[in-house]
């Protein structure tokens, strides 16, 4: 009955590691998945550099300077700070709005100069 109880403790604790192992194999497989994600985003993130502007409707505007070209943006609460025709330069990704628009939301926002000048044609 001694021989039993042993191999039962035994058993019992090889199962236990084994489960230890199978779960910081899983930990490690999801930290490297929401690595990749990050890279992946990091990856399809541009920038642009323009003129901001806040419109009526409370959407935000950047402005090319020199082609005069406008895309609505989206994101950081930073935005409201450079909205009054501050240069800036905005990193993120362009998507789509539930109208089917497209929108550039911005992960990051650098101030370049607090004025613009008119988009030269």
């Amino acid at each position: 009955m001694k021989k039993l109880h042993g191999v039962t403790r035994f058993a019992a604790l090889g199962l236990m590691l084994s489960g230890l192992c199978a779960g910081s194999m899983f930990a490690q497989t999801q930290q490297r998945s929401d690595d990749k994600n990050s890279r992946d985003r990091v990856a399809n993130e541009t920038t642009m550099t323009g003129c901001l502007t806040k419109g009526t409707g409370g959407n935000y505007t950047l402005t090319d300077e020199n082609t005069g070209v406008k895309t609505t943006v989206s994101g950081t609460s930073d935005l409201e700070k450079h909205s009054s025709n501050h240069k800036v330069k905005l990193t993120g990704m362009t998507k789509t709005d539930a109208s089917g628009n497209a929108v550039f939301e911005v992960s990051s926002i650098q101030h370049v100069s607090a004025s613009c000048k008119a988009p030269t044609k």
